[in-house]
Order: C-alpha cells, then sequence, then structure tokens
C-alpha cells in the first residue's frame, strides 16, 4: 500500500527506510524518516487498508506499542482521517497522516503541524450506506432500546417485536458498520452497545423527517388533554396504524410547554380517520389543535409506547424530532437524551405490544 514518494505532507519530507519491520516481540508495517529544515524524526508507521473507527483505534494502540519497541515515533497512516480522529490522534500524542492529504504529525515538544478538511479520496465501497438512515437505522435504534444482544437473529426479533421491519442480511452488513463505528461491541459474550451518546449523535446527523403524503389540519371540540385518545379511538374503528409525533410526545419523557397542535402519523387516508372521530371537526379553524399526517415511512412506528392508551413515539424518536428545531426543543431534547440514558442503564425500555 505504500512505497517511497506516495506519502505527501508539506512542507515535511517523508522518505520510507524500511517496509514490515520486525522487533524482537512485536512488528511495524513501515519504518519512516521524516524530515524538516535540519531535524529528521523516526516513525514506527502502522497501516490501515480502512479508515473506520475500529481500525484507527487498532492502529493507534499497534503502532505506539511498536514504537516503544523500535525506539521510534508512533504513527498511523490510512486512505483518509476524519477531524475527530485527527483530535484523538493529537491527544494521544501520535500521528496521523492520510492519503487525501489530511494529517497531524507530533513530536513532543518539538513539533506539531495539523491539516485537515481535505474531502475522503477513497471512500469505503463495503460500508453499508446510511447505516443511519432509514430502514438500517433500526439497528442502532435497537441498541438504545435494548443495550445486550445474545445473537444476530435476536436483533431481528427485538426489531420486530417493536414494530419494525428488518432483514436478517441487512442487520448482518449494519452491525460490521456499527462495529467499525465502535458504537457496538461483538464478541464470544454478544452483541452490546459500547457508545449510546455517539450512536445518538450519528442518528442525529443522518435523520430524516418522513415523508408527508397527505395532512388533514383542524380543529376538534375537545380538551387538548383528550385529543389524542378520541383520535386513537377513532382510528382504531378506521383500521389504522397511528402514532403521536416526536415533538406530541415529549410530556413521557420531559417537561416542555404543551404544543396546542397534536401532530399523528398515520397509515391511512386521514379523512377515513376524521370520519369516525364521532364530532365534526372544523378543517378551516384559525386556531386548529391537530393535524394528521399519512405517511410510509415505518421508522416512525418502531418502538412507540403507550401513554393513557395513547400510542406515543419512543424516546429516539422523539429526541431525534426535538433537535431539529428551535432552541426551546433543543434544550428539552437534553431532558430526552438523559431519558434514554436513564433506560440504557436500567437494560432497556418497555414498547408497545
Amino acid at each position: 500500500m505504500l512505497e517511497d514518494g506516495d506519502l505527501k505532507f508539506p512542507p515535511l519530507q517523508i522518505a520510507l527506510l524500511e517496509k514490515e519491520v520486525q522487533g524482537e516481540r512485536l512488528a511495524c508495517d513501515a519504518l519512516l524518516e521524516v524530515s524538516w529544515e535540519d531535524q529528521s524524526f523516526r516513525f514506527a508507521a502502522e497501516i490501515k487498508r480502512y479508515s473506520s473507527e475500529k481500525s484507527v483505534a487498532d492502529a493507534l494502540q499497534q503502532a505506539r506499542c511498536a514504537a516503544d519497541e523500535l525506539s521510534a515515533l508512533p504513527m498511523v497512516i490510512t486512505p483518509w482521517l476524519s477531524e475527530d480522529q485527527l483530535e484523538r490522534l493529537q491527544s494521544e500524542a501520535v500521528s496521523g497522516i492520510d492519503l487525501s492529504g489530511n494529517g497531524v504529525l507530533v513530536v513532543p515538544g518539538k513539533l506539531l503541524i495539523a491539516k485537515s478538511g481535505k474531502p475522503n479520496a477513497y471512500p469505503d465501497t463495503r460500508a453499508v450506506k446510511n447505516v443511519y438512515e432509514g430502514t438500517s437505522s433500526l439497528v442502532g435504534r435497537v441498541f438504545l432500546a435494548r443495550p445486550v444482544f445474545s445473537s444476530v437473529n435476536e436483533i431481528v426479533e427485538e426489531i420486530q417485536n417493536r414494530s419494525g421491519s428488518i432483514t436478517q442480511p441487512t442487520v448482518s452488513k449494519a452491525l460490521k458498520q456499527l462495529e467499525a463505528d465502535l458504537t457496538i461491541w461483538r464478541g464470544k459474550e454478544g452483541i452490546k452497545l459500547l457508545q449510546g451518546d455517539k450512536l445518538l449523535d450519528r442518528l442525529t446527523r443522518d435523520w430524516k423527517a418522513p415523508e408527508r403524503l397527505e395532512t388533514i389540519t383542524g380543529k376538534l371540540n375537545a380538551p387538548i388533554e383528550k385529543l389524542g385518545q378520541l383520535i386513537s379511538t377513532a382510528a382504531k374503528k378506521a383500521g389504522a396504524e397511528i402514532v403521536m409525533s416526536g415533538s406530541s410526545s415529549v410530556e413521557a419523557y420531559g417537561t416542555m410547554a404543551r404544543e396546542e397542535l397534536f401532530e399523528i402519523y398515520c397509515d391511512v387516508n386521514p379523512v377515513k380517520i376524521i370520519e369516525n372521530v364521532g364530532k365534526k371537526a372544523d378543517l378551516s379553524s384559525r386556531f386548529p389543535n391537530f393535524r394528521i399526517i399519512r405517511t410510509d415511512s415505518p421508522i416512525v412506528h418502531f418502538d412507540k409506547r403507550l401513554k393513557s392508551r395513547v400510542p406515543i413515539a419512543s424516546p429516539v424518536q422523539c429526541y431525534l424530532e426535538l433537535m431539529q428545531g428551535d432552541k426551546r426543543e433543543k434544550e428539552t431534547a437534553l431532558q430526552v437524551k438523559n431519558f434514554i440514558l436513564r433506560e440504557i442503564e436500567a437494560g432497556g425500555g418497555n414498547f408497545q405490544r
């Protein structure tokens, strides 16, 4: 993967001294000489073909151990290093250079050069695309509802039990990416969540609002606290699956001033639900108190809970929706995040069966 002259990090000069260097106990992939003005330094480099979080973390430890044995400085080389990876390497006093033009070179007490912002010139085609979005995101979401599993089949069953639909091959592919990103761990003891905070951040980054196929907004003459039960009963009569939106479910997980307008996702024409309410709805009101949205996204129903016999969004769905909102909603999202993390510590949350 590396020949003399392949690695460029101006103004430094980098020369390949030796490949596959074997020490008494440990080996490294390459021994490099890095020169700047009248100074030169030797680096024991660990080279990785892929740039996943796990791959870089492994390389960091391997380079450090090899450098100690070879009386050199540690370096990691990959096709691409993210800004987070570069920051971690710098904090650990380990150099890292990628083939895309980014890097950090650390010689403690003497030299520190950092470059970032270059796009990935070597994207990893093995990864499941959008593993934190759409159906694949159910794999990550289920670990936030239940942090430990014994097998892939158990994960598939848990997703199905929580109103999700997914295939075993999709779960297996998603697990590989989640493991590479160091959000889960797999071993003889099973499969478990490693970093709930990081997983939530990745889900937030790739979240997309469900497509709104049909929408009805109006006003029903009913107390706001009874509105959810009224629409839920009407939905059962219409044979519809419903769930409150994340922003309308927040009271179950955090404290925020009640919205005067309830949003409900459903899987049928909203008119069918309104026809079964038993009360006349004012669909032209200037002060509506409900909005029913038809969507074909199955994600909104995943891990839904029951509150006063009304299906409400999962805490993760609630958190993701609030994180797209204004300052007040984002502040409330932190309460929901704490709720999620407490559930993880307790071993998982309850769901609607």
